[in-house]
């Protein structure tokens, strides 16, 4: 079972990865059971049942709250949050976002049906996640069920609310992601207690490795209920994640405490009450993946913060917050050449070009069309990398022509020096008017289409504009073969297009800034290939051209500026639609989506002459 719910998507529509521009990050995450449970319920009104009888209810969650505003952790993954979220709220929100609360422990008539037939109880999972405002971001959230577990009101009492464990798209900024899962699995020890646990690690270890290709890395945390001595723990997931060539995990415990060493299945347990918080194990867990390319994290420090206590001393909760300390390097974009193993194949290189190109560059500010459609994709699990590649290309379109229905355009191929090559000197290597060129290859001019000097190489190119296109090719430059030129622009949406071409299965990009568009393997150096890229930049200095890690040709650059639909500058009510400003050319609703003929309410009527009107329709 899973419900997938989009949290403050704003994604820009970008390509083929990150450059490595983004700048090392530090944050720290936090894993805590709050203890939300109440002492009692009434259940239905008429008789009450002792849940949680040592539960500080409301003053705790209130007292966490607050503490947890000093230790300013940039997130913050909560279990058992049930009937006080609204107290911890109250001292947090302030300071941290919060994703979904799926509800209280609240017994109704409705709910005494379904305690007799053996279905969950309380439609919630306790679960939750906070961040920080002013420091880091959430892209996209989704829940998922454990398929298994025991008891329903015996053994941990698991059946009586809907478990299970939740990913985020945590942003760090500068273009750095990370996958985050937070979850509460099977409590207690009988066998079949001890077999829900097995099956939950199971269904993790599937959900994380499925995510393909994935370059982000991975923390996943929260109370496992899981020790390593008496539970497969290290077999049905530590060594799971790590024999997939593509990953490495650790576990920030025994990296920490313990010197990499993980303690022995079936040895003596490790009480905190004898050994203390650093050689004493807990069932709290903070795990981290790092994949083998593209961004990486450090873990800093590991600890468990005992700080949480009333004024009585005693623990506000059952357990402590865990705490780890980390550090992002580099950035998600890794070549899909470096992939190996079983997802070394051409369909899963072409999905990793596609998937690439959705790569989000969050903008705080940025209201992104289709935003739940493109966080449902950056999300997807794959099963076949041809389906998912096939919808991410019809993604690219629907952006498309949402852009086209929605905004109109500004040509913007002014600010681009020489963009179909026609001007400066033809053949000289190296020198090409207006543009960098990667100086290392062998060949890097622009030449005439009919030139009987490499002629044949692009006499036939095809679309081209004029009578010159660019061309690079030969040796191997570190740098890999390019043309760019930095221009400065207005912050809004831009579409850029080019024609770009190579052969033996290469491919290019079409470059603006950070974005990057593959023109996918070219099979025919004589076709082109007219490439669109959409993007948003936040105004200044950007880069603009095309690259590639072979030779490619290029040609007739444009440059588009969308515009949004400009705020009514008259007003006027209708009775009906016949009192309308005769032949408007387009008609948009307050969405701004183009309508075929006025509608009931309010309607933005945009006429041919370039005037606005707002027309309400009773």
């Amino acid at each position: 079972m899973m419900m997938k719910q989009q949290l403050l998507t704003l994604l820009t529509f970008c390509t083929l990865g990150i450059t490595a521009t983004a700048q090392n990050k530090s944050f720290t995450v936090a894993a805590m059971n709050v203890d939300g449970m109440p002492k009692s319920i009434k259940v239905a009104g008429i008789y009450t049942v002792n849940l949680n009888p040592d539960a500080k209810e409301a003053a705790g969650a209130t007292a966490i709250g607050q503490k947890l505003v000093t230790k300013g952790y940039d997130y913050i993954a909560v279990s058992e949050d049930f009937n006080y979220n609204d107290q911890i709220m109250e001292q947090i929100g302030g300071i941290y976002s919060a994703g979904t609360h799926r509800g209280k422990i609240n017994a109704s008539l409705a709910a005494i049906a379904n305690y007799l037939a053996k279905k969950p109880l309380f439609d919630t999972d306790g679960l939750n996640l906070f961040w920080r405002k002013d420091a880091v971001g959430v892209n996209a959230e989704y829940w998922t069920a454990w398929n298994d577990h025991h008891g329903y009101d015996n053994d941990g009492a698991d059946g009586l609310i809907k478990k299970g464990f939740r990913y985020y798209l945590a942003d760090l900024g500068d273009g750095q992601l990370v996958d985050l899962y937070i979850l509460h699995m099977d409590a207690e020890v009988s066998d079949g207690d001890l077999a829900a646990r097995e099956s939950q690690l199971r269904q993790l270890a599937d959900d994380i490795l499925r995510i393909n290709p994935s370059r982000r890395p991975k923390i996943v945390m929260g109370d496992t209920n899981c020790r390593y001595t008496r539970d497969h723990l290290k077999t049905l997931f530590i060594d799971v994640i790590n024999a997939d060539p593509r990953y490495t995990i650790k576990d920030g415990w025994v990296e920490k405490c313990k010197n990499n060493t993980y303690p022995a299945y079936g040895s003596n347990a490790l009480m905190v009450d004898a050994l203390g918080y650093v050689e004493g194990e807990i069932v709290d867990k903070l795990f981290y993946i790092n994949p083998k390319y593209g961004m990486q994290l450090t873990l800093n420090r590991f600890f468990v913060d005992t700080d949480f206590n009333g004024a009585d001393g005693e623990p506000l909760a059952d357990h402590y917050p865990v705490v780890g300390k980390f550090v992002a390097k580099g950035t998600l974009y890794d070549p899909a050449t470096y992939w190996s193993g079983s997802y070394d194949n051409n369909a899963y290189r072409a999905y990793a070009l596609a998937y690439d190109g959705l790569l989000p560059l969050t903008r705080a500010t940025l209201k992104s069309p289709l935003k739940e459609e493109l966080a449902a994709l950056l999300t997807e699990h794959v099963d076949a990398a041809s389906d998912i590649t096939a919808r991410i290309a019809a993604f690219r379109q629907h952006l498309k022509e949402n852009m086209a229905e929605n905004y109109t355009e500004d040509e913007q191929t002014s600010k681009l020096a020489n963009p179909s090559f026609e001007q400066g000197q033809r053949l000289a290597s190296g020198h090409v008017e207006g543009w960098v060129v990667n100086a290392d290859a062998w060949e890097a001019f622009t030449s005439g289409v009919v030139d009987n000097n490499e002629g044949a190489a692009v006499r036939d190119f095809w679309p081209h504009d004029g009578n010159y296109v660019f061309n690079t090719w030969g040796g191997t430059p570190a740098g890999g073969f390019f043309c760019r030129q930095e221009v400065t622009l207005t912050a809004g949406w831009y579409r850029l297009e080019g024609t770009i071409a190579t052969d033996s299965e290469f491919s290019v990009n079409l470059r603006f800034g950070d974005a990057r568009l593959s023109s996918g393997p070219r099979y025919d150096r004589h076709e082109g290939c007219r490439v669109q890229l959409i993007t948003y930049h936040p105004g200044g200095k950007v880069i603009i051209g095309a690259e590639s890690d072979n030779w490619f040709e290029a040609d007739d650059f444009r440059l588009y500026r969308y515009k949004a639909i400009p705020t009514a500058i008259e007003s006027i009510e209708a009775d009906n639609p016949s009192t309308l400003t005769p032949h408007p050319s387009t008609i948009y609703d307050l969405s701004g989506r183009r309508l075929s003929q006025p509608r009931p309410g309010l309607n933005i009527i945009r006429n041919a002459n370039g005037t606005t009107q707002k027309i309400l329709i009773k």
